[in-house]
């Protein structure tokens, strides 16, 4: 049997549940490989299933490419990875698939499903099975029996009848994970932003105890934080060293800095085997101290990306982020004694937010002064808490902009959609359009390659503040 596992030619989007970002706006784009096919793939090659993996976005390629290579390959198996704001153009992969061969089995994921699964399934014949939650191991499962009913975490059709099985218990040992098929992708198409030398991910942990009204990863990882094994995480580095070459790391995780001894205890192994790499991930501002900075530094950490999201204590208190404003200003200053880089993540339009709320993000942002700083409009996610307040509040009208987070998804009680747009344009130019930040950033570069895409940032930066 062959599988075909695809990240349809709909749009260069962060494709993790938890974010479903359009890539290009982020004022620092970083291209992910596809983590969720990789581990798919390996879970079907145990199966001795023949599996080819195609990221159209970021390979290049349209509809028309997709019909060719799915008619060379002419697979038993397609397996889509879909997000809320493309999920009607990605279905358009198997409306064409099963045009080519009818008894194609079509599967789909994505955390849109955790809400829109029977509608969707309702609406697209041509889609067999839909996954909810985690997919890695539920596809094996598909392949080896012929009775559905008994697997957790999917809603399929039998006849006109849609089923929809039980939710799935989220994987509480993350090391039964097979490693993802790197040898699969094109592993230079996903590049260290700053370098452009080749970047890997590497799953640590899964999981975050907040309760941010905004964000999916309560729905989609549980707020119990599981993390993987140093040894497994360390050994699975060394692999990406030696049978690829690469160096650079994201250590991807929803709260990487959470358990302090598990930090401490990786990046002292990491120091212990004397291995040389660069690594960044995401963090709390809550999560962050100068013992756990130290050993990461030490490790090889040089970037950190924290979402702050406001400059307004109480809309801070209002969304549940958990955090005060003495903790974000206490995190990044860290950072900066410690060399690392930080990259400050904002939401502006959330619906208790105005013109004064968002100046005061506006300016704690410049009093931050961070590496970079992106500011985001807050998107409605089916199932999270802020789409059943703008729903109630009547700032939501059904219509899901294309660009999670860079379109206004919902307005405030005070802003229109269009003023919220503005406002965003208006605070990027205001952070990067310091000739003080400008000439920091280009001084402090390391190499000339390094400011040759500072500058080109800088130029996709400056086309979403026109």
């Amino acid at each position: 049997m062959k599988a075909f596992l695809i990240n349809p030619p709909s749009g260069l989007f962060v494709r993790e549940d938890r974010c479903q970002s359009a890539v290009g706006d982020f004022t620092v784009s970083v291209v992910r490989p596809p983590m969720d096919l990789m581990f798919m793939a390996s879970s079907l090659e145990s199966l001795d299933i023949s599996c080819r993996i195609k990221d159209y976005p970021i390979e290049g390629g349209d509809w028309e490419s997709f019909k060719d290579d799915f008619t060379k390959f002419m697979p038993d198996i397609l397996i889509i990875s879909v997000t809320t704001p493309t999920i009607e153009k990605d279905l358009h992969a198997v409306r064409l698939a099963k045009k080519i061969v009818k008894n194609l089995l079509t599967i789909a994921k994505g955390a849109h499903f955790l809400e829109e699964d029977q509608r969707v399934l309702a609406s697209c014949k041509e889609l067999d099975v839909i996954v909810r939650g985690e997919s890695e191991l539920v596809v094996k499962e598909l392949l080896s029996s012929s009775d559905w009913s008994a697997i957790q975490g999917i809603t399929y059709r039998v006849n006109e009848r849609i089923v929809r099985n039980p939710a799935r218990e989220l994987l509480e040992n993350l090391d039964a994970l097979p490693l993802p098929a790197r040898r699969l992708v094109k592993n230079h198409l996903y590049p260290r932003p700053d370098t452009a030398e080749p970047m890997a991910v590497i799953e640590t942990s899964r999981g975050c105890p907040g309760d941010c009204i905004f964000c999916l990863v309560g729905q989609v990882s549980g707020k119990k934080i599981r993390l993987r094994s140093v040894s497994g995480i360390v050994d699975e580095v060394e692999g990406c060293i030696r049978e690829f070459g690469i160096r650079n790391f994201h250590f991807k995780s929803d709260t990487f800095t959470w358990k302090k001894e598990w930090v401490i205890e990786l990046c002292q192994e990491i120091c212990r085997r004397g291995i040389k790499i660069q690594w960044l991930c995401n963090s709390r501002v809550d999560t962050l101290d100068r013992q756990r900075l130290e050993f990461m530094k030490k490790a090889g950490c040089w970037a950190i990306g924290l979402g702050v999201e406001s400059g307004n204590q109480d809309i801070l208190d209002n969304i549940h982020k958990g955090i005060t404003l003495a903790q974000a200003q206490e995190a990044v200053s860290l950072c900066r004694e410690f060399g690392i880089l930080s990259y400050v993540y904002f939401i502006i339009g959330f619906p208790w937010d105005n013109k004064e709320t968002i100046e005061d993000s506006v300016r704690f942002a410049l009093k931050l002064d961070p590496d970079f700083v992106d500011f985001f409009l807050p998107f409605p996610f089916p199932g999270t808490g802020l789409e059943k307040i703008a729903r109630e509040q009547g700032l939501f009208d059904g219509q899901m902009p294309v660009a999670a987070y860079s379109q206004a998804g919902l307005r405030t009680a005070s802003l229109t959609r269009e003023e919220l747009m503005a406002l965003k344009k208006s605070a990027l130019a205001r952070f990067y359009l310091r000739p003080g930040y400008i000439l920091k950033k280009f001084a402090g570069a390391a190499s000339w390659r390094v400011r040759r895409n500072y500058f080109y940032h800088g130029l996709k930066a400056l086309r979403r503040m026109r």
